[in-house]
C-alpha cells in the first residue's frame, strides 16, 4: 500500500515538473507575468486618478495616501447603520453626555430628495454632487467664528488636525472634557473645502441616529474603530432652510462635546 502511494506521488511530482511554465525561460516568464498584470495596473491607475481628483483630506495626497486608504478599507463602517447607537456600550463610551439628545425631532425634518452621491473610498469622505455655491462655506465660517466669539474661554477656530487643512471648531485645551470628547483630539466640526460644503461633526449617539435616519448625513468610514461612532458626515446645505438645520446640528455638537445639559 505504501509502495503504491509513493509511486502515485512520484508520478504526480513528475507531471507538475513537466508542466510548460517550469521550462519557460526566466525572461519569457517575466514578460508573461507583466502582460497578465497590465489590466490590474491599468485599473489601479484609473482608480488612483479618480481618488486623487477628489481632493485633499487627512491622508497624504499622493500614491502613499491611496495605498493607506486601501489598507484601511476593511474597517469601513456601514454608511447608514444606526441600529447599535442606542446600545448601553456605545452610550457609555461617549461619556455622560452620550445619554442625551440635543436635537429634537422637529429640529431635523426629513431631508427632501435623494441623498447626494459620496465617493466610494474610505478616505477622504466627500460629497460628489448636490454641491452648493461658495456662500455655503462663507456661512459655515461665520457660524463657527460666532460660536468661538460667544464662548471665548471654551471654543476656538483653527486649522483642522484631522483634515490637515481647512477651518475647524475646537474645544480649548484647558477646558475639562468628558471621555467622548477625546477621540477627535478636541475637534468639534470641520468643513470640506474640496466639495464645497459637507462637513464632519461630532454629535451625541442619539443625535447621530436622528441625523442619519432623517437623511442629513451618514457615518464616517472609520467611525466606531479609529474615530468615535459619533463622528458623522453632514451633507452640504442646498439652501437657506437647510443651512438652518445644519446650524442646529453644529450647535448640538458643541453642546455634546462640552458636556452641557440638553
Amino acid at each position: 500500500m505504501a509502495s503504491s502511494l509513493t509511486t502515485k506521488l512520484q508520478s504526480l511530482t513528475q507531471d507538475i515538473i513537466s508542466y510548460p511554465v517550469f521550462h519557460t525561460r526566466p525572461s519569457t516568464l517575466k514578460t508573461s507575468l507583466f502582460t497578465l498584470s497590465l489590466p490590474f495596473i491599468y485599473f489601479t491607475y484609473l482608480d488612483y486618478r479618480a481618488w486623487y481628483n477628489v481632493g485633499r483630506g487627512g491622508l497624504p495626497h499622493n500614491f502613499l495616501g491611496y495605498i493607506i486608504q486601501g489598507i484601511l478599507s476593511p474597517l469601513k463602517a456601514s454608511r447608514f447603520d444606526t441600529s447599535f447607537m442606542s446600545q448601553p456600550k456605545v452610550l457609555a463610551k461617549s461619556g455622560p453626555p452620550g445619554e442625551r439628545a440635543y436635537l429634537k425631532d422637529e429640529d431635523v425634518p426629513q431631508r427632501k430628495g435623494d441623498r447626494p452621491d459620496v465617493c466610494k473610498w474610505i478616505l477622504p469622505q466627500r460629497q460628489l454632487d448636490q454641491k452648493p455655491g461658495p456662500e455655503s462655506r462663507t456661512k459655515y465660517e461665520k457660524l463657527i467664528h460666532s460660536l468661538a466669539v460667544d464662548h471665548p474661554t471654551k471654543l476656538s477656530v483653527k486649522t483642522s488636525i484631522l483634515e490637515r487643512g481647512g477651518p475647524a471648531l475646537y474645544i480649548n485645551p484647558e477646558v475639562e472634557k468628558h471621555p467622548g470628547a477625546f477621540g477627535t483630539r478636541n475637534e468639534i466640526a470641520h468643513l470640506h473645502e474640496s466639495d464645497g460644503g459637507s462637513m464632519h461633526v461630532s454629535i451625541s449617539p442619539k443625535d447621530a441616529k436622528l441625523v442619519i435616519e432623517k437623511g442629513w448625513g451618514e457615518r464616517f468610514g472609520l467611525s466606531g474603530t479609529i474615530l468615535p461612532v459619533t463622528y458623522t458626515m453632514v451633507y452640504a446645505p442646498r439652501d437657506e432652510e437647510e443651512m438652518k438645520v445644519v446650524e442646529r446640528i453644529v450647535r448640538a455638537g458643541v453642546k455634546f462635546m462640552l458636556g452641557e445639559e440638553a
